[in-house]
């Protein structure tokens, strides 16, 4: 089996010992990482994901939450160079991983991660700011065309979805208002960040209609592609909320889910999520980010070449959950369930802790070896 692994990455994780040893067996034995001929690196060789930064990525993508796991490139204990990064300003990375994407704490370390993230993530919280900080102009409309003010939080709890479930009362109003996001890239805009540049050309368009309880978005791309990484599909978000139970449904598919690689590879994109929130609407605030109840994630997406090959493939062997009252506890991400990832040729599997929030630790397990990072 052929490996890009590069031991570098994995001795500059911040673990013990022994978690250190284990990383090391994870890859030299098994490829940690799939190689990438098109990465994010200019001098073109190609780079290489830890387990930890795979298992992460996925994880954000499938739960919806942003978390790191400790010791990966992301952490506030992740040493570059040798120097600390305790004590550092929020969202200053720019001597981390090369492929931290700023602003949402998410690893893109290649070309085709790169497109995965942003079709996965395209519609939600999440993409509409990753458009705002590369620049796109960000654009939404009312019934009668006229614009609407929406902030994009440096961070929010509902990052991987839009209408949150009455999670956040106060933004799923004003999204109510909005019947129409544009974010536009026009013929290209260029971020450059240290010796990594990313270029975004097109339009990711998304539709809105309320009718009764149920909420409908259409996401569209219009000759939208990142690093000459072409995303085509529609996503379609079906939304239901009964506010005198604080039950909230949302479910999302992707149909004719295209990716065209910069090398000319071609892939078919296949998504489907649930995501399920249950608030204590006794202890609900008309405008504040609830922090009571549960979300519970159900995911299954894959990126397969025409020839059967899996580039990327996430799931739910068992439900996500994530525990709102844990926020008080700084426990972010889920609390239980398991998700399975496949990149090329590694195979991840998590499993995300016992439901409570004092556990912090979660199992990450690669054909039978296993590491416990804690969740930050």
């Amino acid at each position: 089996m052929a490996s890009c692994v590069k031991g570098a990455d994995l001795k500059k994780l911040n673990m013990s010992p022994k978690i250190k040893i284990l990383s090391l067996a994870l890859g030299l034995m098994i490829a940690v990482v799939g190689c990438d001929n098109a990465d994010l690196n200019p001098s073109g060789k190609n780079v290489s994901v830890s387990t930890l930064d795979l298992a992460q990525l996925s994880g954000q993508l499938a739960s919806g939450s942003s978390f790191a796991f400790k010791g990966s490139s992301t952490s506030s204990t992740y040493v570059p160079g040798g120097r600390t990064m305790e004590g550092r300003e929020s969202g200053n990375h720019h001597d981390r991983h090369h492929g931290i994407l700023d602003g949402v704490n998410l690893l893109a370390p290649t070309n085709e991660l790169l497109a995965i993230v942003e079709a996965e993530s395209a519609g939600d919280i999440r993409g509409m700011r990753i458009g705002k900080l590369a620049g796109a102009a960000v654009t939404h409309f009312d019934a009668a065309g006229d614009t609407v003010s929406f902030p994009i939080f440096n961070e929010a709890p509902h990052d991987g979805c839009s209408f949150s479930g009455f999670e956040a009362p106060g933004l799923d109003r004003l999204l109510n208002q909005i019947v129409r996001t544009e974010i536009d890239f026009g013929d290209g805009l260029t971020i450059t960040r240290d010796t990594v540049s990313i270029t975004r050309k097109g339009k990711i368009v998304i539709e809105r209609t309320l009718t009764d309880s149920t909420k409908t978005e259409v996401v569209t791309f219009e000759n939208y592609s990142v690093n000459d990484n072409k995303i085509e599909g529609t996503k379609t978000r079906v939304s239901k909320l009964n506010l005198l139970t604080g039950y909230g449904e949302s479910n999302t598919v992707v149909t004719d889910g295209k990716i065209t690689f910069s090398d000319g590879s071609v892939a078919t994109w296949t998504s489907e999520k649930q995501r399920v929130t249950q608030i204590d609407i006794a202890l609900a605030d008309e405008d504040e980010f609830h922090r009571s109840g549960t979300i519970t994630t159900t995911v299954n997406s894959a990126v397969t070449l025409e020839g059967g090959a899996v580039i990327y493939a996430h799931k739910t062997n068992v439900p996500l959950v994530r525990n709102m009252e844990c926020a008080r506890a700084r426990r972010k991400g889920p609390v239980s369930g398991e998700l399975e990832t496949v990149y090329r040729d590694t195979t991840v599997v998590v499993t995300y802790g016992d439901g409570t929030c004092e556990n912090r630790t979660v199992t990450i397990t690669v054909n039978g070896v296993q590491v416990t990072p804690e969740v930050e």
